[in-house]
């Protein structure tokens, strides 16, 4: 293909710069290992977990089936983001993402910011992720027999989050195996359980709400925001851009096959709950804290039905989402430590495994953290805060590097991109003004910490922008075989994105 991003870097030059980084950098340097299908599955992984399991499903007791119709307004306002992304991934294929976008695109104190915020956010939802394991593995095993209840929920976090840290610790590639595995694994549950609970769906159920009437439109606005929440983290493959084989291809295709599959996923599971649960037990949804198990429990579909939800759910929906819930983040950390935002021991890379194992562990440490307050919803507001004001400095970097970087590479465009930002904004700047209060206080602490912190230690620094041929390296550009296949898998996932969302709108249009 002759519009690629690599072809103004291989000349004599950029080979030479590439060959010092290697003797230079030596065992400081990533490894590109992700292809197409971990990127989809760390991505997904991420965002189909905690939100559409607990916070997510548990406003159908404040809104009936009406969550659909959130649901389906939630996928609107992330398409045109996650094209945006897209484009910026595919022009900028390294760690760090939005921190990288901004950096280049409006300059390092919105950089910080966007790093920062992004850091907290992802790790509030494997924090999140992993309480909401402990809960739905209680109520696994009751149903098997076995009582542990007794056991605090925060014990199991803790040390759910040990033995991915380890994983993360040991390497990309098999912490990406893992990731796929978890992903398809809550897939083959979620088809077995959607194709036993068909029949006793109840249509009667659905055009209901919960009350006599919706709530105000201050609390509406609220519970959309959690609702969002739900695709929040679309993005997680770009921040592994420099970890991910032929990123010019394989991340905008897999940001565009993951918002749809997100769409379908918590459309059919919220279709499915409010087709089972009737209204009469609605006050049970609002309080839950495993709700799909907690409503099949109240209108007595106990035994196989919960087993089987709650294996699929925990070993594969939650697993699959705290795995790039500490990877993610970890590649944050890594970028803004060697760029010389955060302390630079932060950059290590493991001189075995190639991976960033100091940030892993800083990690783990904010999830420790996140996890002791053992509150789900304040860990989910305080993350769908802090990604909103990142997917905003992403849009405003989009715009900046436009105007920088007119001539730059892009071998992915998102149509009327610069129209897209500013809607995105404008819509978020909206929804956050009726998010939770104390969250929003939380996220302004970590914004004047991130200010206080840049001027305190890296405002003083002299740092140089290195050109984007340095930064990203050599892009390879796969050969025609390789380049068949990469489209074959491509098109494969298309068709299945296709049918899945498909069936998901007919299943809503019935509403």
């Amino acid at each position: 293909m002759n519009n690629t991003i690599c072809e103004q870097f291989f000349n004599k030059d950029i080979v030479y710069i590439n060959e010092q980084k290697e003797k230079t950098m030596g065992d400081n340097k990533l490894v590109r290992a992700l292809g197409l299908k971990e990127a989809i599955s760390m991505t997904i992984g991420t965002v189909v977990g905690v939100g559409l399991f607990t916070c997510g499903s548990a406003q159908i007791g404040s809104v009936g089936s009406w969550i659909i119709a959130f649901t389906f307004i939630a996928l609107l306002i992330s398409i045109w983001p996650c094209l945006i992304y897209g484009e910026m991934s595919a022009a900028l294929p390294c760690a760090g993402g939005t921190y990288n976008y901004a950096k280049r695109g409006l300059n390092r104190i919105w950089a910080n910011l966007a790093g920062w915020h992004y850091i907290v956010s992802v790790v509030a939802i494997g924090a999140g992720e992993t309480l909401a394991f402990a809960n739905y593995f209680k109520i696994l095993l009751d149903q098997l027999g076995i009582d542990i209840v007794w056991l605090d929920s925060r014990i199991i976090a803790i040390i759910l989050v040990a033995v991915f840290l380890v994983l993360n610790f040991r390497g990309i590639e098999q912490s990406g195996k893992a990731q796929t595995a978890f992903m398809f694994f809550f897939w083959g549950c979620s088809v077995c359980w959607f194709l036993y609970m068909i029949p006793k769906v109840h249509l009667e159920y659905f055009g209901g709400i919960a009350m006599n009437s919706l709530p105000p439109f201050n609390e509406m606005m609220y519970i959309f925001g959690l609702v969002w929440w739900c695709y929040t983290g679309f993005e997680t493959c770009v921040s592994m851009g420099a970890e991910t084989k032929y990123p010019q291809y394989t991340l905008p295709r897999a940001l565009k096959i993951s918002v749809f599959m997100v769409f379908a996923l918590n459309a059919l599971f919220q279709w499915f709950l409010v087709g089972l649960v009737p209204k009469e037990f609605y006050g049970v949804l609002a309080v839950a804290n495993a709700p799909y198990a907690e409503g099949l429990k109240a209108v007595g579909l106990i035994g196989f039905p919960i087993i089987l939800l709650c294996i699929g759910i925990a070993f594969g929906g939650d697993l699959s989402t705290i795995n790039p819930g500490i990877a993610a983040p970890a590649r944050y950390i890594y970028t803004m430590a060697e760029d010389g935002a955060l302390p630079k021991f932060l950059g290590k890379i493991h001189p075995k495994y190639k991976t960033p194992y100091i940030a892993v562990i800083a990690v783990g440490v904010i999830n420790f953290i996140l996890i002791a307050t053992g509150s789900i919803d304040y860990i989910a507001s305080v993350s769908l805060i802090s990604l909103a004001i990142c997917y905003m400095i992403g849009c405003l970097s989009y715009i900046g590097l436009k105007k920088k970087y007119p001539d730059m590479k892009r071998p992915y465009k998102a149509p009327l991109g610069v129209v897209g930002c500013v809607v995105t904004i404008v819509l978020y700047v909206f929804m956050l003004i009726f998010a939770d209060k104390m969250a929003l206080l939380t996220s302004g602490i970590i914004t004047v910490a991130c200010i206080i912190f840049y001027y305190l230690y890296s405002h003083k620094k002299e740092f140089k922008m290195p050109s984007i041929e340095e930064e990203i390296g050599i892009i390879e550009e796969p050969d025609g075989e390789t380049k068949k296949k990469m489209d074959k898998q491509y098109n494969i996932w298309k068709v299945c994105t296709i049918i899945v969302t498909c069936i998901a709108w007919v299943y809503i249009s019935y509403l």
